[in-house]
């Protein structure tokens, strides 16, 4: 029987298998097995060997107790009652490669998630017709920002978790000469945002939603160019607002220190050339 295990359990290893159905299998021999492990206890104690018999019963009983909550982890969705593995797991350390399988599958859609936040309320544009913009925030306009990402974070739109990672994982996912993490990751746009001018000005309003909108911000360039030549020159849209920023963690002699930084409005304007210049009346 120990023979047929050990063969088992080598096979195992040389294929190719997802750990889910691994741990099946696993699970499944165990079963087997461990009422082998009942016989030889019952055996000894025919037998007249109590102490070992009594021993071994004894492990018999702890296996199936684990066996059964291997059955409840691996083969159904249900919890498991008297499930004492978190107090073994802080005894012994480790995680279940299970369990970081999933944090690993939730950390994969959480970026997804993340990403689809670069498709703006305002429709898809082309790279060819995207320009950087900078924005000049007053302390009013970021005011209205903070509260604005404060009520992204409660409602779930946006996360600030630093992407799910820990700051060994921080460090090790690090780009070259990266020293600074923030908690919103890459950053996420605005649920609602829209461009008005106002007494010649290029105002930014964004919120929750069009009910809610607050100024965030002052388009003061796009591109090279400020913001009143670049309307001479071309069309211009506001093709993403965002946000990035805000709380981050900054690599030290010890490792990383977290620190509280301001959140920055972001934007990318689009553009299509005008086929004749604004009249300088208009400009």
């Amino acid at each position: 029987m120990l023979t047929f295990l050990t063969m088992v359990s080598h096979y195992m290893g040389m294929i190719n298998v997802k750990s889910r159905l691994k741990n099946q299998v696993y699970t499944t021999v165990a079963f087997v097995g461990n009422w082998y492990l009942l016989f030889i206890a019952i055996k000894f104690i025919q037998n007249g060997g109590y102490l070992r018999g009594f021993g071994l019963l004894a492990i018999f009983v702890i296996f199936l107790y684990f066996i059964v909550m291997n059955i409840f982890f691996f083969f159904t969705e249900k919890k498991a009652p008297y499930d004492i593995s978190p107090q073994i797991e802080k005894l012994i350390g480790g995680r279940p490669e299970e369990v970081e399988e999933q944090e690993e599958l939730k950390r994969r859609l959480s970026r997804v998630e993340r990403n689809s936040n670069g498709f703006g309320a305002n429709g898809f544009y082309s790279d060819e017709v995207l320009l950087p913009a900078k924005v000049k925030t007053s302390s009013s306009q970021q005011r209205n920002v903070d509260v604005l990402v404060n009520e992204m974070i409660k409602k779930g739109l946006v996360m600030n978790d630093f992407d799910g990672k820990n700051d060994q994982q921080l460090i090790q996912s690090a780009d070259e000469g990266q020293r600074e993490f923030y908690a919103l990751g890459d950053g996420a746009s605005f649920p609602y945002y829209d461009l008005r001018e106002e007494h010649g000005r290029a105002i930014i309003y964004a919120g929750l939603n069009q009910m809610s909108e607050s100024p965030v911000g002052e388009v003061v360039r796009v591109g090279l160019s400020d913001f009143k030549h670049a309307k001479h020159e071309f069309h211009l849209y506001l093709a993403n607002a965002g946000v990035s920023g805000g709380p981050q963690k900054v690599q030290g002699r010890s490792g990383l220190v977290e620190s509280d930084g301001k959140y920055v409005v972001k934007i990318q304007m689009a553009y299509k050339r005008r086929t004749t210049s604004l009249p300088d009346d208009l400009k």
